[in-house]
């Protein structure tokens, strides 16, 4: 599981559906959820989650893409097994795990140092601690 610190910016109720915008080193992420743990307000502190294996990367963004959480990453550690790529990537101070299928990466491939966007919805994030 990646560990995303963040700062609540908003939080936003209408019809049981929560959407809550967060900053995390200078990038907004939005979540939307059914529940969220108490004390959930502007300035919270807390400790945000999304499963490497709901992470995907793209070396350019489409503007037609309709993804809630777009951040511009740098590419640290890639890791091919047999059928699965591990790669590591890095924004301002946080650094979070990208698995996808072998097959699905075309070339050319991703390489450290190589930039591109981490892309997740926002129903894949969820709040793991309030701080």
């Amino acid at each position: 599981m990646n560990r995303i610190h963040a700062r609540v910016l908003q939080a936003h109720l209408h019809e049981g559906v929560s959407c809550v915008t967060f900053d995390a080193s200078g990038e907004r992420l939005t979540m939307i959820a059914l529940e969220l743990p108490e004390g959930i307000e502007p300035g919270r502190e807390v400790e945000l989650g999304v499963k490497a294996t709901h992470v995907a990367l793209a070396k350019e963004l489409h503007p037609d893409v309709a993804i809630s959480n777009q951040i511009p990453v740098t590419v640290e550690k890639v890791t091919e097994g047999t059928l699965l790529v591990s790669l590591r990537v890095r924004f301002a101070d946080t650094t979070i795990e990208s698995i996808v299928p072998k097959s699905a990466l075309t070339d050319p491939a991703y390489a450290t140092g190589d930039t591109a966007f981490a892309l997740f919805q926002a129903s894949e994030l969820s709040i793991l601690k309030v701080l």
